[in-house]
């Protein structure tokens, strides 16, 4: 077994990038990664050798294609058995998921804004038509806000009390939300069914399904907190898991209260104004 010179992980003997952090491993029998090739030289017609190098593609982009393609095998190995957590992907994994289905919800709901919109404006003549850019562009922000803090709220409050009140194994919270990042794969499929439904939704289809894949984005991502904080194999937790649990529901469900009822007072507050305008 060999390992990676720059950052110390195990890899296969065959292997020709890292796995862990895609390092562009050397050839065995040479110093570096790009070899030389000299020509010999003619004593017959003294001469200078040249010296010729390889086109070696660019490490950068080799680094990044390992890693890409180590994240999609992990995420394709978290939808089949969601419980069998590799401790040995990515670090950045868990919050790389978690950060494409924050964009993909925020371009659905955009998108269900701006067709919202577009009846509006059919319905309210000029006055919908002038009314339509300055709206787009104010929920839009508040869509990407509005998602970095839910998940914060889940992941934070459920790590807190898996690390300090369950006491479970994870080393770090990076490692813990790979974890839960793990637990919730299946969200990200939801996210991806929820964006390609938001072009179908109108005044009247598509409402009821896209309400549906929300909340069963929502109800994944709890289920997983509370599998996140349930004591791990040799782990005893500082009171019993069944308060653990009951009490990580009723702080994540206050929290969220909270920021919905912000949201929702400024979204309306923007409204308001919006509409004193006219």
């Amino acid at each position: 077994m060999k390992y990676c010179p720059n950052c110390g992980a195990k890899i296969a003997p065959d292997d020709k990038f890292c796995t862990k952090c895609g390092f562009v491993l050397p050839v065995e029998g040479q110093t570096s990664g790009t070899a030389k090739q000299v020509r010999p030289a003619q004593p017959s017609q003294p001469q200078s050798t040249s010296t010729s190098t390889p086109a070696q593609p660019n490490q950068t982009v080799t680094a990044v294609q390992g890693y890409a393609t180590n994240y999609f095998q992990w995420l394709w190995d978290a939808l089949k058995k969601p419980f069998n957590n590799d401790e040995s992907a990515g670090q950045y994994f868990g919050l790389i998921n978690f950060a494409i289905i924050i964009l993909l919800n925020a371009f659905s709901f955009n998108t269900v804004i701006q067709r919202v919109e577009q009846m509006g404006s059919s319905m309210l003549g000029a006055f919908g038509a002038s009314t339509q850019s300055a709206v787009k562009s104010s929920f839009w922000m508040q869509f990407i806000f509005v998602g970095l803090v839910i998940y914060a709220i889940f992941v934070g409050v459920s790590y807190c009390f898996s690390h300090y009140a369950t006491h479970n194994l994870d080393r770090t919270f990076l490692g813990y939300t790979n974890r839960l990042a793990h637990y919730t794969s299946s969200i990200l499929v939801l996210a991806v069914v929820q964006f390609l439904d938001s072009f179908a939704v109108n005044s009247t289809n598509g409402v009821g399904f896209y309400t549906i894949l929300v909340v069963l984005q929502l109800f994944i991502l709890l289920s997983g907190c509370l599998l996140s904080v349930a004591p791990q194999q040799g782990v005893t937790g500082s009171f019993d898991s069944a308060y653990t649990a009951i009490l990580t529901t009723v702080v994540i469900n206050v929290l969220l209260f909270i920021v919905a009822d912000i949201a929702a007072q400024s979204a309306l507050s923007s409204l308001m104004s919006l509409l004193k305008q006219f």
